[in-house]
């Protein structure tokens, strides 16, 4: 899991790749420029991940020598098809996972270094820098109101302080009371562990709501055996002896694993109302439970040792230093922009994700169906869709006799541990004409964009604007799909969705349920407009294109003058071998 290693057609790709051409042979803008685009989510595949998917195409088109970084095992080749992205000219790095600190230090290795990374807070030591924000959520914003006050008065007196323990790949949201938190491993959870010398990690480990005795295995990255120790329900405390290192380490805790809703033995599993009697249907894979990981070392001072003993008062939002590293800052829409300004008190570069338009094609003949696309998760969790509220709405149209030989589509990718949210949604659904399509193919879920009649969007809906920002539709990548499939977008007057849709030029806007049901209505009766409608959004979505964002890139990179005053040719390609010693580390 520590070496990069490409695979052989990306391998093949990079040796035959010439570094001061690009993909059709001339030179390039970016010609002899090594580039790094870095993501910690390449893995799950997203809309996020083709963003900063298509920046990388660019720039290898634009002739620069371009590595995709991060942390999880993924096939690059897999992840073009997937995304619909050339990346044949691009190389993927493999990295431990040794937090911001690691990556910082190698980012010194490129003369332009993209970090395309949610919430990240990484200092680049690149020639050249671009940030790419999805939005700026600050980084309490989930803590309870008292957390929040301790790091406002404790957080500058701790700035310059790194957290010693990291979390890498393998581990599920946090969860707990005010007394204690923790956070599951999927049995294998991965820590990331700053420099130093001899030292301890200590963590109080345990597995509440399961039965029976696990063994934990923790193990450093060339996977020798650090510890080894039996974990049952209750937390204990357990200590690791680390040697020193000057680059910081990296620890997996490997266990076998259990399935909550599984757990039917005398001792209620979490989630259930009564002993072996689960309320839900959680089939997340656990392992063990981790709360309050810190390293000891009697040398650290007082300020160290508070921090590793309250490593979340690091999470100051206040602490905008890291941003000054950055030549210019990417926003994904006017509405994150605007956050930005707020937030971080810094302007923002407008680069709207790069939307596939030239995949949909619209049918001529639309079926009479509302159609909703969106990921699956219950409110509270980010910026949710609110697919169950949607279903109550068309429920309520439906059963009036608004909407006659109408029909609904909920389409989403769903995780293990959402079902309980499907449930609800399909029970809503019950007796209704309405089909859910859970984890549908892409030829699936275009072939509804291209053939529904409706697009209806509610995300951000029952939410605070002000006081939540980011649990509303910071673009809405799917309602240009839909634009482009030729539906009529009827979605939530708020955030991104404003800067897509014009109100009564292609699409409409509602501001309540009760609005959203008239236009509805509006729409299924009357033909004539909601052609009229559809045609303008067609025609809209394409300024959202491939092509729109080539263009926007390019405009970014000029006017910041991201390609300039680059290091020698000589320079540019150090040796693979020493580079892969590199990060072996």
């Amino acid at each position: 899991m520590t070496t990069p290693v490409p695979t052989q057609r990306n391998q093949r790709n990079q040796e035959e790749r010439s570094p001061t051409t690009g993909h059709s042979g001339r030179p390039g803008p970016a010609s002899g420029l090594r580039a790094a685009v870095y993501n910690r989510f390449w893995h799950s595949m997203g809309g996020g991940e083709r963003h900063n998917g298509m920046i990388a195409q660019v720039l290898a088109a634009e002739g620069a020598q371009v590595d995709i970084l991060g942390h999880a095992e993924v096939d690059l080749t897999a992840i073009a098809e997937h995304l619909g992205l050339d990346l044949s000219g691009c190389r993927y790095r493999l990295l431990p996972d040794r937090g911001d600190e690691a990556i910082a230090e190698l980012s010194a290795d490129y003369d332009l270094f993209v970090n395309g990374s949610y919430m990240s807070r990484l200092i680049p030591r690149s020639r050249h820098a671009a940030h790419l924000c999805f939005f700026p959520t600050p980084a309490d914003h989930d803590a309870p109101g008292w957390r929040k006050a301790a790091i406002r008065v404790c957080g500058p007196l701790l700035r310059g302080v790194r957290p010693a323990v990291g979390y890498g790949t393998g581990w599920y949201p946090p969860e707990g009371g005010r007394r204690r938190q923790w956070i599951w491993t999927n049995g294998a959870g991965v820590l990331a562990v700053s420099a130093g010398g001899e030292r301890e990690l200590r963590a109080d480990i345990g597995r509440p709501g399961a039965t029976g005795m696990v063994r934990l295995r923790v193990q450093d990255a060339h996977g020798e055996l650090l510890a080894s120790v039996e974990i049952d329900e209750s937390f204990k405390p357990v200590a690791v002896p680390l040697p020193a290192s000057s680059a910081g380490s990296e620890l997996t805790l490997v266990s076998d694993t259990f399935t909550p809703g599984s757990a039917t033995a005398g001792i209620p599993a979490p989630g259930t109302v009564a002993p072996g009697i689960p309320a839900s249907r959680d089939l997340r894979q656990l392992g063990v439970a981790v709360s309050r990981p810190r390293v000891t070392d009697q040398r650290d001072g007082a300020r160290a040792l508070l921090a590793s003993r309250f490593p979340w008062l690091l999470a100051n939002p206040r602490d905008l230093g890291y941003l000054d590293s950055y030549d210019v800052v990417m926003a994904n829409s006017v509405y994150t922009r605007s956050w930005i300004r707020r937030l971080w008190h810094r302007d923002a570069a407008i680069l709207y994700p790069p939307i596939q338009v030239e995949r949909l094609v619209p049918a001529e003949i639309r079926e009479r169906a509302v159609l909703t696309v969106g990921r699956l998760f219950a409110p509270g969790l980010g910026h949710a869709k609110r697919q169950l509220e949607m279903v109550e709405w068309f429920g309520g149209l439906y059963r009036s006799g608004a909407l006659p030989g109408w029909r609904m589509h909920v389409v989403g990718g769903c995780e293990e541990s959402q079902l309980p949210y499907l449930d609800k949604i399909r029970e809503s659904a019950r007796g209704l004409p309405v089909e859910i399509h859970p984890n549908a193919p892409r030829h699936e879920v275009e072939r509804l964009l291209s053939t529904c009649s409706i697009f209806w969007s509610a995300t951000g809906y029952g939410e605070d604007p002000d006081r939540r920002p980011w649990t509303a539709e910071h673009f809405g990548m799917t309602t240009v799909e839909a634009m482009a499939g030729g539906c009529v977008p009827v979605v939530i007057d708020r955030a991104g969705q404003r800067e897509i849709v014009r109100h009564g030029l292609d699409g409409l806007r509602w501001t309540s349920p009760e609005q959203l049901a008239s236009f509805t209505r509006r729409l299924a009766t009357e033909e004539g407009m909601r052609a009229r409608l559809a045609a303008s959004a067609v025609a809209r979505a394409q300024e959202f294109s491939d092509a729109a964002f080539t263009d926007r890139w390019r405009e970014i990179a000029a006017r910041h003058q991201l390609y300039a005053r680059r290091a020698s040719p000589a320079s540019l390609s150090p040796d693979p071998e020493s580079r892969d010693r590199k990060d072996r580390g």
